[in-house]
């Protein structure tokens, strides 16, 4: 389009002004000062390629009225909003030249917020930028810009009630009242950064108001879309949980008390906020980069059913946003009344354990870790621990209660017929699977406080199958259980105490872990909360104390075996070494060696293996002898003490 008049400020400064004309060409002495413009003067067709301000453009299209003329838009230092609005070049030749290649200048949409003409955009409270900034080009500036927008997520948020009102095509009007921390409106998409970014299928003319309503239910869930934004920027279509998405014609919002709200970056404050698109279409040409993006109709409505509604809403309008989203009283209805039912001592309940426990038991002396596994599928122990932890978080005594007297039961019964079975069992020896439990260290209670947080999550969770949560939490309290029965059944304090040891660690760990994790999903306060933690935290350090010294000591082993397994001494190459016993340290270790030895080469060897670790030692030392093809060679053991 190449037939336009120019129209210009002229109270530009004279050399802004006088680069302007030159690069619009001789047409530009022909040129009219927005100040004497008279829209009369004008007919239906006629092109105005503008140098003005916002102020000036809003009063332009206020005076349009019906009439068809055409705009085009050329960077004007105060042309702020209308720039970004409509996406025009901020170079002078480049947006001259995208205006004389433009084919046609379609109708746009503009809107109106309380008969007020907006060209870029409205905002309430907090805009998007937070998570979604201007690209500058260089992924350097863009990674400082989106670290600086993460950083401003740390903060004390408030959220402010809102009834949000349009209408919908299959019924008169719909109404959504949530708690909102900021809504960022605009009428077309793609000139706008965060739109541009989330929502791609919009029309410059599709007649719809767009709005985002940012309203998270947690500092947390913030937090944690803003680090995912940070290194990998989310584009096209895929809005958080936690903003809401409305298309419509006409956009209504209402708040209790005032509401502060930027049109085009000026403030102001209000009640109630009507959002309309104007009512005669106005021929403005945007950007190229608009023009090429702004193809087609979108969803009118994402993620509504997702804001925050009734009493969750009340909640989140009080105070300060939480940094953990706090449950609601119906989502904790729901659970409350399972857990209550789990923490009672039903039939299902003890038959289960005994068959649990007896499985285990026969798993145990098979050293079958198969058969193991299966008796920690079918334990019904889950249900009154996570319902235990539960009750501790509320200060609930009668589930408190109930949820002991059930497991007490559970882990009585298991004692009694894993005793029984090994009365009946003429074996007594400690196998792989036995001893495997009745050692405990920090490895056990870091598994028992994974199951617990399986376990509360699982619970909290509808869509999550219970049984998963049921084997990750039987993996750590079948097996001890069942091993600790077999401890009494030999008279073997040591079996029965380090297995209960481990129950006991596992039972702590899973109640802190689960209680810790219902704390993090909101289904209780802080405050209340408080003792119940406190008791749990002060059993769980006593349990670890002894668990941290078994923990040091299994490093110790594991340090001794690497410093000798595979070393070469003067005597031979050691091998299968064994930490039998820490208090002495006595060691089993097998020695290949080309010739037979004598009594004083074995003392020579423990003298050489007391220097490689710097400890006196007791040694079982198995002698292996490395022969020649064709010879026969043999093994002897010897015993040394200190």
């Amino acid at each position: 389009m190449d037939n336009g008049i120019f129209i210009y400020d002229n109270e530009l400064e004279k050399d802004v002004l006088e680069k302007a004309k030159e690069n619009f060409g001789e047409r530009a002495n022909d040129g009219i000062a927005f100040q004497n413009l008279n829209i009369s003067d004008f007919s239906k067709g006629d092109l105005l390629i503008c140098l003005i301000s916002d102020a000036q453009l809003k009063e332009l299209i206020t005076q349009l009225e019906e009439k068809e003329i055409f705009i085009a838009l050329l960077p004007h230092p105060e042309l702020i909003h209308g720039q970004k609005g409509f996406g025009i070049n901020r170079s002078m030749e480049k947006a001259l030249e995208e205006i004389h290649e433009a084919e046609e200048i379609p109708p746009i949409d503009l809107m109106v917020v309380n008969e007020e003409l907006v060209l870029n955009s409205l905002v309430i409270g907090e805009s998007l930028s937070i998570f979604y900034g201007d690209k500058s080009g260089s992924f350097w500036k863009d990674l400082k810009n989106r670290i600086t927008q993460f950083t401003k997520l740390f903060r004390r948020v408030k959220l402010q009630a809102v009834d949000i009102s349009f209408p919908q095509k299959e019924e008169e009007k719909k109404t959504v009242s949530t708690a909102s921390m900021g809504i960022l409106a605009v009428a077309q998409c793609q000139s706008n950064v965060v739109f541009k970014r989330i929502i791609q299928d919009s029309g410059l003319n599709d007649k719809l108001i767009h709005v985002l309503i940012l309203a998270p239910k947690s500092l947390i869930s913030m937090i944690r879309f803003g680090l995912q934004n940070l290194f990998f920027p989310i584009k096209g279509n895929r809005l958080p949980r936690f903003v809401g998405y409305v298309a419509s014609e006409e956009i209504n919002l209402k708040v209790d008390s005032e509401i502060h709200y930027a049109i085009d970056g000026e403030e102001k404050e209000v009640e109630e906020i009507n959002i309309q698109m104007i009512k005669n279409p106005v021929h403005l040409l945007p950007g190229a980069s608009v023009r090429k993006e702004e193809v087609g109709d979108g969803k009118e409505i994402q993620n509504l059913s997702t804001l925050p509604t009734g009493r969750l809403k009340e909640e989140l309008t009080r105070g300060y946003l939480p940094w953990v989203r706090h449950a609601t009283s119906e989502e904790f209805k729901d659970l409350f009344k399972l857990l209550r039912q789990n923490s009672q001592t039903t039939g299902s309940y003890l038959v289960l354990m005994v068959l649990s426990t007896m499985i285990a038991t026969f798993g145990l002396f098979g050293n079958s870790s198969p058969v193991v596994i299966g008796a920690m599928i079918l334990a019904p122990l889950m249900a009154p621990i996570i319902s235990l932890s539960m009750g501790m978080l509320r200060q609930d005594d009668l589930l408190i209660k109930n949820s002991l007297v059930t497991i007490f039961w559970g882990v009585i019964l298991g004692l009694i017929f894993s005793m029984i079975i090994t009365w009946i069992t003429p074996l007594q020896i400690l196998n792989d699977q036995i001893l495997a439990r009745i050692r405990p260290n920090l490895l056990d209670l870091g598994v028992a406080v994974a199951s617990g947080m399986a376990g509360a999550y699982a619970y909290s969770k509808e869509e999550i199958a219970k049984t998963l949560a049921g084997v990750a939490i039987s993996v750590a309290l079948v097996p001890p259980l069942a091993v600790a029965g077999i401890g009494l059944g030999w008279a073997d304090w040591n079996v029965f105490f380090g297995a209960m040891l481990l129950l006991g660690t596992n039972l702590a760990g899973i109640v802190v872990a689960a209680a810790l994790t219902f704390l993090a999903l909101g289904f209780s306060p802080f405050r209340l909360a408080k003792k119940g933690l406190i008791i749990s935290v002060v059993l769980l350090v006593l349990i670890a104390t002894p668990l941290a010294l078994s923990f040091t000591k299994m490093v110790s082993e594991n340090r001794i075996i690497q410093e000798l397994s595979g070393k070469e001494i003067p005597h031979g190459l050691l091998r299968n070494v064994t930490v039998v016993k820490m208090q002495p340290l006595r060691l089993a270790v097998t020695i290949l060696s080309e010739t037979d030895l004598q009594d004083e080469d074995f003392q020579e060897i423990r003298s050489e293996i007391e220097e490689k670790i710097g400890k006196p030692i007791e040694l079982e030392l198995t002698l292996g002898i490395r022969l020649g093809e064709g010879e026969q060679g043999g093994v002897s053991n010897t015993i040394f003490t200190n």
